[in-house]
């Protein structure tokens, strides 16, 4: 059985909360859909690890494989990632507007610095998920073994 495409969507739609998406939704649903599996064909080459391979149908808008709820969730994580660095790439944010210009540098220096804050630790949060997944997946008999492929 395969999995769909949009069981990661639900899975990213948890996660996070953009306005934006919301309207697409209402809007259209093809194109929210289409537009929700730019991020996660961005997050496929992310995952390094997937023990269940990540090759999928464009077509069918689904993976070949079936994938457990922990590969679900880290590309769920993955796309909240490239969503993330979307909005911090977005120029608008980098011109927030208030009066006085003192506090406008210290505002606009403190939000690009939360941002980046922000980005490490989903980054930081994705790596420790792969890494209690590839530990949870090696076959330690045949490691103790010595047969480490």
């Amino acid at each position: 059985m395969a999995t769909s495409f949009t069981e990661i969507y639900d899975l990213f739609l948890m996660n996070i909360q953009d306005y934006k998406l919301n309207n697409l939704y209402a809007t259209s649903t093809p194109n929210f859909e289409t537009y929700l599996k730019g991020f996660l064909i961005r997050s496929i080459p992310n995952f390094k690890n997937c023990a269940s391979g990540l090759n999928y149908d464009n077509s069918a808008n689904q993976f070949t494989t079936d994938k457990t709820l922990t590969e679900k969730l880290i590309l769920s994580n993955i796309m909240v990632q490239e969503w993330f660095l979307k909005e911090v790439h977005n120029v608008t944010q980098f011109n927030i507007l208030l009066s006085d210009t003192d506090f406008k540098r210290y505002a606009e220096a403190n939000n690009l610095k939360s941002k980046a804050d922000y980005s490490n630790m989903i980054r930081e949060k994705i790596s420790q998920l792969m890494t209690d997944y590839g530990l949870e997946n090696i076959d330690w008999e045949a490691w103790a073994d010595g047969n480490f492929s």
